[in-house]
C-alpha cells in the first residue's frame, strides 16, 4: 500500500500552494486532481488583485491582461471607477504552473484521479479505472465550494452562489473591469472582465432570489449580452461555477483534516473573489503543516492562523452579505444606497 505523509485534494491555487509549501521541507506529498489537466475547464471570472504578487510570482505567460481600475454601474444609473490595479489570468496556465510547482518541489501528482472517500488513515481514490487504497498521516481537503473531504469528515454545505459565464471576442480591448448591478441579479452582479482581444462576461447571483425561485442564469445571461449589444459576439467557451458565499468555516481544522480555497469557504461573501483567499489559505495550512510534521505543533493552529490574517475581512464580509440579502429591493435609489454601502463605494 502507498503511504505519504500527505494527501492534498485538489490541484487548484489552494492544494498546489499547500503541497509545494509541505514538499519543500521534504515532506511525501501526493496531490490528487480529478481532471486531467489543472485549472480545466476554466470556472471562475479570472480576475485577481495586483496583491497577490505578494504572495505568488506570476508567470508572463499566465497573464492575459492588466487593469488598473475598475467601473461599477449602479441601479439608478450612476457609476462609479475606483482604482483597483489586477490581472486578468489564463487560468488554466496559472493553476498549471503552480501545480508543476509542487512537483518541482517533490509532490506527486496524480490528474485524472478521483478522491472517493476518507476512513481512517486512508484515502480510497479512483484512478485509471482502479480502486486505490492510499494511507495518509493529514489530508488537505482543496477540492472546491462541493468538497468530498469537507463531506467526509460531516461539514455540512457551503451556501452557494451560482454562476454563468461566457468568453466573447470584443470590438476593441478594454481598459478596465466592470460590475454591473441589478435588482434582478440577486445578491450578485454582472461583470465584463476585459483579456485583451475577448472578455468574461458574466452573471452570479445567490440561489432562490427575492421570490425564492430558482434562478435562471441562461436567461439573465442572454439579457445581459443584449444590453451590452454583444449578442452576436462570437462566444469562444462557456463555464460556470459555484461560489461559498457564507464565509469560512470557524473550525478548518478537524483532526487530521485541514480545509482551504473554496473547499474551507475562503472566497469574499460580497465580491466572490477567490484566487487570491485560495492561495494565502494554502499558505498557511502548507505551514501549518510543516510545524506539525517538523515542531509537533497542533494541526489546528492553522485555525487560528487564517483567522489572524484573513479573518477581519472575510468575517467583516459576510455580516455585509446577510444584511445585503435581507433589505435586497427592485428600488434602484435604495439599492443603489445598500450597494455603495457593501462594496464600500
Amino acid at each position: 500500500m502507498r503511504e505519504y505523509d500527505v494527501i492534498v485534494v485538489g490541484a487548484g491555487p489552494a492544494g498546489s500552494t499547500a503541497a509545494r509549501i509541505a514538499a519543500n521541507v521534504g515532506l511525501k506529498v501526493l496531490i490528487v486532481e480529478r481532471k486531467r489537466r489543472p485549472g480545466l475547464p476554466v470556472q471562475c471570472a479570472e480576475y485577481v488583485p495586483a496583491l497577490i504578487d505578494l504572495e505568488v510570482e506570476i508567470p508572463e505567460k499566465a497573464v492575459a491582461q492588466r487593469v488598473e481600475g475598475m467601473e461599477a454601474l449602479f441601479p439608478d444609473g450612476t457609476t462609479f471607477t475606483v482604482r483597483a490595479p489586477g490581472y486578468l489570468l489564463r487560468r488554466e496556465v496559472f493553476d498549471a504552473t503552480l501545480a508543476q510547482q509542487a512537483v518541482e518541489a517533490g509532490a506527486e501528482l496524480w490528474t485524472d484521479a478521483c478522491a472517493l472517500a476518507l476512513a481512517e488513515d486512508e484515502v480510497i481514490v479512483r484512478k485509471e479505472g482502479r480502486i486505490l487504497t492510499v494511507k495518509t498521516r493529514v489530508v488537505v481537503g482543496a477540492d472546491g465550494p462541493r468538497s468530498i473531504v469537507a463531506r467526509a469528515v460531516g461539514y455540512r454545505p457551503h451556501r452557494l452562489a451560482v454562476a454563468y459565464q461566457v468568453e466573447v471576442e470584443v470590438p476593441e480591448p478594454l481598459r478596465v473591469t466592470r460590475v454591473y448591478f441589478d435588482p434582478t441579479f440577486f445578491g450578485g452582479y454582472a461583470w465584463v472582465f476585459p483579456k485583451g482581444s475577448t472578455a468574461n462576461v458574466g452573471v452570479g447571483v445567490t440561489g432562490g432570489g427575492v421570490d425564492g425561485r430558482r434562478p435562471d442564469l441562461h436567461g439573465l445571461l442572454g439579457k445581459f449580452l443584449v444590453f451590452l449589444g454583444w449578442e452576436k459576439r462570437r462566444i469562444i467557451r462557456r463555464t460556470g461555477g459555484f461560489i461559498p458565499v457564507n464565509g469560512p468555516y470557524w473550525r478548518c481544522c478537524s483532526g487530521r483534516v485541514i480545509l482551504c480555497g473554496d473547499a474551507g469557504g475562503f472566497t469574499h461573501p460580497v465580491t466572490g473573489a477567490g484566487i487570491l483567499f485560495a492561495v494565502q489559505s494554502g499558505e498557511l495550512a502548507g505551514r501549518a503543516m510543516v510545524r506539525y510534521f517538523c515542531e509537533a505543533t497542533p494541526l489546528s493552529i492553522y485555525d487560528e492562523e487564517w483567522r489572524k490574517f484573513l479573518g477581519p475581512p472575510l468575517l467583516r464580509a459576510v455580516r455585509h452579505r446577510r444584511r445585503m440579502e435581507a433589505v435586497w429591493t427592485e428600488d434602484a435609489q435604495a439599492l443603489t444606497s445598500l450597494l455603495r454601502e457593501v462594496w464600500q463605494l
